[in-house]
């Protein structure tokens, strides 16, 4: 990977600057109305972009990086850290049609994490898999399609994967982390919904959810037997 200053987010050389906003859009553009459907709350509406040509947007911070025959548009989801440096980012597909529904591009070397920009590591951190999901819990990031190891300064830490018993690399994931000592969300048939923006969109309420969250977080031996009864789900 080429060496390139680090770009600020929304500094006056940041490549996010090229970008409207999904703010600054009309309600009636699909990508505003793909995150209004996806009921995003608006806090976030000035933090995410919307980009026509993502192939040719990409490759302009890092030459070649796609194919620019491809073009397509992708509402983009940057990766912000404690320091507002802007060092990766996920395009969401905006075609119900596409085969590649995430593609994310980092700028440096480092854990793809979202939301370090707003997190508060002195209170208790919720760790989902998806941007999109930590966008309705409060002090929450995600680690964006892969596991992380978080640094030390990360006092108290709650994981949380995606709610399907049935898939075997989740269940991997979680026993794995039990084994490490952390502490983790197991559902129970409150909610039949794979993921927490699917259950906002079945009519949950996010407090609600954030309540059965921290009633459902487990650690050592108990995080084990639930995780058993879980897979029976």
């Amino acid at each position: 990977m080429p060496k390139m200053d680090k770009p600020k987010f929304l500094s006056g050389d940041s490549p996010l600057r090229k970008l409207k906003k999904i703010s600054q859009l009309h309600w009636n553009h699909y990508a505003k109305k793909y995150v209004v459907d996806r009921k995003i709350p608006n806090e976030f509406h000035a933090k995410l972009f919307f980009c026509e040509n993502f192939a040719a947007w990409t490759n302009s911070m890092i030459p070649d990086k796609l194919d620019e025959k491809i073009k397509e548009a992708r509402l983009i989801i940057p990766f912000i850290d404690e320091n507002k440096n802007f060092f990766g980012y996920q395009g969401r597909s905006l075609d119900p049609n596409s085969k590649i529904r995430y593609i994310t591009v980092m700028l440096e070397d480092r854990a793809k994490i979202f939301g370090l920009d707003s997190v508060n590591k002195k209170n208790r951190v919720y760790v989902v898999e998806g941007p999109i999901d930590s966008m309705f819990i409060p002090n929450c990031i995600a680690m964006a399609g892969s596991a992380v190891k978080l640094s030390s300064d990360f006092n108290d830490v709650v994981y949380i994967y995606d709610n399907e018993p049935r898939n075997k690399e989740i269940v991997k994931q979680i026993e794995s982390s039990i084994d490490k000592g952390n502490k983790v969300v197991i559902w129970d048939k409150t909610f039949p919904q794979k993921d927490i923006n699917e259950m906002i969109l079945n009519g949950n309420d996010a407090e609600h959810i954030k309540i059965v969250i921290d009633k459902r977080t487990f650690s050592g031996l108990e995080a084990k037997v639930e995780l058993m009864n879980w897979r029976k789900c």
